[in-house]
């Protein structure tokens, strides 16, 4: 990631690199060993760490942290299109790969992301147990209806038993 800044005339080498670490590898490692990896000491590294991400002793160095941090942040920032476009050159690679799983899984994120599917769930509340003898029979006369099914040996009795002799 190469940085053009005003303020970079303003830092060491070490303290330009602490801060390019800080913002790319900050989530992944301690501001100590990015410190290590910058170029300070071992000894020191800690204290360096620390000092350089206060603003009241270094603040060129955290006014390049941040300014850093908002330039990667607008660059890797997710958007529709790019979403998108992401999705596309995906499923394209997995599909040139022979990797139709990972193709058809990639155009369907796609197709989700540009809302052709509807993600559609039902909560249904309460249960037979707080129906009547004649709801539930209603209910069954429905669903032999809606799916053609045969439900002439099923019985329903009044203790709330169903019994599923034939006929």
């Amino acid at each position: 990631m190469q940085i053009e800044s005003k303020s970079l005339r303003r830092l060491t080498p070490k303290q330009y690199k602490f801060a390019l670490l800080i913002v790319t590898k900050g989530d992944r490692s301690s501001p100590a060993d990015l410190a290590i990896e910058a170029g300070y000491s071992e000894k020191s590294a800690p204290q360096m760490a620390a000092n350089l991400q206060n603003p009241k002793i270094f603040p060129s160095v955290v006014v390049e942290i941040q300014r850093m941090r908002d330039e990667y942040n607008e660059r890797f920032k997710v958007t529709y299109s790019r979403h998108i476009k992401r999705l596309d050159v995906l499923s394209h690679k997995a599909e040139g790969a022979g990797n139709w799983n990972a193709a058809v899984a990639a155009e369907k994120s796609r197709g989700q992301a540009a809302g052709l599917y509807i993600d559609r769930k039902e909560i249904l509340t309460g249960s037979i147990d707080q129906m009547t003898k004649e709801e539930v029979e209603s209910k069954l006369k429905e669903i032999e209806k809606q799916f053609s099914i045969n439900t002439d040996f099923i019985e329903v009795k009044d203790d709330k038993k169903i019994d599923n002799k034939p006929k």
